[in-house]
């Protein structure tokens, strides 16, 4: 039988993207910085704390992620916010994110905004709190707008480059594995399941990130086991055309 060259999971236009968009990463943060960054994992070694889903977790996550992404001497105040239906006293509908000067949160799991040169307001939605997962997502997401718009590296926001940040500075298990979030309720008499879409780029583009960067570093990759099924799936499929092709890769 004879098997077809390995091929991307991704269209030509999209990995052309992720490629160049990685050239301009290393040249933001330098080849040997970017060769030695860690793969951060869903575990206690890289997260040593109780999760009960508080406030406190996200602050003391969002200290431990600035160690990890190398954000040192920023400000950070976090808020916390809900675009979850509030029927008020006079019967009126609102969610509690138009109370305050928080409008532009709605929708989103989480807000960046720069008050000064060194003071940044980070939101976080009350859903994702009970999600570790989809935390650690959002709060590297956010914190990668620091890095990019926050330390100078971007002037214009670029939600698609700020996700493939994360994965740059090591955060890609999370993002990746948060894009797609399916969930099944049930109760006395009936059942159901639900799918939201995470985060700004998809699955594959998500998963070629991932094996890029580990073809460039030159590393094991036994962390792919905290990965989703279906990620992981996209990530064989492109570490293996990576570590094959002949094809003329933009970023070694």
């Amino acid at each position: 039988m004879i098997f077809g060259k390995p091929k991307p999971t991704v269209t030509q236009d999209d990995k052309d993207w992720v490629e160049e968009a990685f050239i301009w990463l290393e040249k933001q943060y330098g080849q040997d910085y970017l060769k030695n960054v860690q793969t951060i994992e869903p575990t206690k070694e890289f997260f040593p704390l109780d999760f009960k889903g508080t406030e406190d977790n996200t602050e003391q996550l969002t200290k431990m992620i600035c160690d990890y992404m190398q954000i040192k001497d920023a400000k950070i105040e976090l808020y916390y916010f809900s675009d979850k239906p509030l029927e008020l006293s006079e019967g009126i509908v609102t969610t509690s994110s138009e109370h305050g000067n928080k409008q532009d949160s709605q929708g989103a799991l989480g807000t960046y905004t720069q008050t000064d040169n060194d003071t940044f307001s980070i939101g976080i939605e009350m859903e994702v709190l009970k999600d570790p997962i989809g935390l650690i997502a959002t709060i590297a997401h956010e914190l990668s707008h620091l890095t990019l718009l926050g330390e100078g590296r971007l002037k214009e926001n670029d939600e698609e480059l700020t996700d493939l940040n994360t994965i740059a500075l090591g955060f890609g298990i999370f993002t990746a594995n948060s894009i797609f979030k399916f969930t099944q309720w049930s109760g006395t008499s009936h059942h159901g399941w639900q799918t939201q879409r995470r985060g700004y780029i998809p699955e594959q583009v998500a998963a070629y990130g991932l094996a890029l960067l580990t073809n460039y570093q030159k590393k094991d990759d036994s962390w792919t086991k905290y990965l989703n099924s279906s990620v992981k799936k996209l990530y064989d499929k492109n570490i293996k055309y990576l570590r094959t092709t002949t094809d003329d890769i933009k970023f070694k």
